[in-house]
């Protein structure tokens, strides 16, 4: 629910910018039509052209709100002094933005021209208007964190600059402040906080500790203020929280728009490809209710993005009474014997068994070419996987999971993923999650690209 608000909340501002903008600029234009704004004197009724003046006023919405988005205007909980900051530099570029646009557009864009009446006034009165708007926005927004369920923890250490620090936080976020030490942290829950600072010297454990606790939240945040430790296998960016550095750790470098435009190229490529490879899926189910009686799909549960549990698809590639959740218990019996034997070339989390007697023939076909996936096509369109993320896996799997792997489920599992391109399944379970993890601290649209392209490659070649 959350997180539901936080996305409307993010596509709520923009629009209500853009509709500011675009008021004022129509306003604007009425009142330039005036001849006797000054008393006493007649200005000359100039030619303005409605249609061209108000373009220029949706161009000029549209460059503050995507210039906003670029500069992070419309990130959530942002410390108060760098909102300020980051709404007067969005400004400026806007505006020379706009005056590039007007001076070089004249004559050729605009042959009527374009008031400068209505520019320069137009942005002033707009400048005032968005910034009483957000500063509006920002004080209701305050008074609902404080008011509310919202809050900020501090967690501060022993040492004399925590002391010095913390008051200074406290002025640079809006929301209820609560306190905790190190000792203290073990026995709360960080979910219920939006922003986590970490004030002063930890041991490396404490700060892993916090870490993973904080990924299985869709909304806290974690900064660290300190001038000795940080951690050191974690993405981070600096924040300035009142004049303080502090640093902020993520699981990946991918910011909000960014994570938005994933989601588009997850959900567009899975419609194109499953627009393109639903005749082979028809094929494909044809061949394997030919060959062995059962269902088409084998369906399973498995573990997605903060542990969560979702319903998993592909093709059926074994035969249903030795298929683990379908034949019973001989099933289960056999799939230990298989795993204990010679057999087993990979052992610990994801065993893997040579020659398995329980693949069909049209299994072994759809397993080298990868084809038994293509259902998961369905899963990135209900948005409980991705096209690339970490392998998903069972249950029982992820128990055995040591503290660091489960960073793998800070995000959706994908139809591929790093350690498939680069080592297939040749490699254990521990060379396969530092690859993942290497992904996951440095995934990017391009990256995507790279590894969905470097999959088909890997397929057509058969590794």
């Amino acid at each position: 629910m959350k997180q539901r608000y936080n996305i409307l909340l993010r596509l709520f501002r923009p629009v209500l910018h853009m509709g500011i903008i675009i008021l004022v600029f129509y306003v604007m234009y009425r009142i330039r039509l005036f001849t006797d704004l000054i008393p006493g004197v007649q200005l000359k009724m100039p030619v303005i052209n409605y249609q061209e003046n108000m373009a220029f006023g949706i161009i000029a919405a549209f460059a503050f709100v995507v210039i906003g988005i670029v500069k992070d205007l419309y990130e959530l909980h942002k410390p108060i002094q760098r909102y300020f900051q980051t709404f007067s530099k969005t400004w400026l570029y806007r505006l020379i933005t706009i005056t590039f646009i007007w001076y070089f557009g004249q004559g050729f864009v605009f042959f009527f021209g374009i008031s400068r009446f209505i520019i320069v006034v137009g942005s002033f009165v707009s400048f005032v208007a968005l910034f009483l708007f957000d500063q509006t926005r920002n004080y209701l927004e305050a008074r609902r964190h404080r008011e509310g369920n919202n809050k900020i923890l501090i967690v501060w250490s022993d040492a004399l600059e925590s002391y010095k620090a913390i008051e200074k936080i406290k002025n640079g976020f809006s929301f209820k402040t609560e306190f905790a030490n190190h000792d203290e942290i073990k026995d709360i829950d960080i979910a219920e906080y939006f922003i986590v600072v970490a004030v002063g010297s930890f041991e490396k454990e404490v700060l892993q500790n916090i870490f993973e606790r904080v990924r299985f939240s869709d909304n806290t945040r974690f900064y660290h203020i300190s001038e000795w430790f940080f951690l050191e296998d974690v993405v981070y960016s600096p924040e300035n929280i009142d004049n303080i550095i502090a640093l902020e750790y993520k699981h990946s470098k991918l910011d909000g728009r960014s994570i938005i435009l994933k989601k588009l190229f997850d959900l567009g490529g899975a419609f194109l490809l499953t627009i393109i490879t639903l005749p082979f899926m028809v094929v494909i189910a044809i061949a394997i209710k030919i060959e062995s009686r059962g269902p088409v799909f084998y369906i399973s549960k498995r573990v997605g993005r903060n542990g969560k549990l979702f319903t998993f698809l592909k093709f059926r590639s074994m035969y249903t009474h030795m298929s683990v959740g379908y034949g019973g218990k001989e099933a289960d019996e056999l799939y230990q014997k298989l795993i204990q034997s010679d057999a087993n070339v990979r052992q610990w989390i994801l065993p893997k068994i040579a020659d398995d007697p329980r693949v069909t023939r049209v299994g072994r076909f759809l397993r080298k070419t990868s084809m038994d996936e293509l259902p998961q096509l369905f899963c990135i369109l209900r948005w409980t996987m991705s096209l690339v993320g970490p392998r998903p896996h069972l249950p029982s799997e992820v128990k055995n999971y040591e503290l660091r792997q489960k960073r793998l489920l800070s995000i959706k599992p994908g139809i591929t993923w790093y350690a498939q391109v680069f080592g297939r399944d040749n490699l254990d379970f521990e060379e396969e999650a530092k690859l993942d993890l290497y992904y996951i601290q440095n995934r990017s649209l391009f990256l995507d690209a790279y590894i969905v392209l470097a999959t088909f490659w890997v397929v057509f070649k058969g590794k």
